[in-house]
């Protein structure tokens, strides 16, 4: 999650922020409701409702990359996890990106 939110929307925490806020030892911001709807592809007033978080004012509208994120991530909910490493690593190589060696060392990608 701390990867799609960090090239899709102006939000950049490690996992072991958003674990926190999972958790719920540190506080979920109207930002973060608007980003994290963004990315997964649903409204934002919904997702604000549903987790109890005020949003002040009208959320705009996800950027395309957002947009695209959250397809990609609703595409791939039935890829195994050697057919999504496998697309990782195929995506890297395709940018260039050297940072994806690095992220297949990390649990649970």
């Amino acid at each position: 999650m701390a990867h799609a939110l960090a090239s899709a929307t102006p939000t950049y925490l490690s996992a072991a922020t958003y674990g926190v806020i999972g958790s719920g030892r540190k506080e979920l911001t109207p930002r973060l409701v608007t980003d994290f709807a963004a990315v997964l592809g649903i409204d934002a007033r919904d997702l604000a409702a549903l987790s109890g978080v005020i949003l002040r004012e009208v959320p705009p509208p996800p950027t395309p990359e957002a947009t695209d994120t959250a397809d990609l991530l609703w595409e791939a909910r039935r890829l195994s996890s050697e057919q999504a490493r496998h697309v990782s690593e195929l995506a890297g190589s395709t940018r260039g990106d050297s940072r994806d060696a690095h992220l297949m060392e990390m649990p649970g990608l």
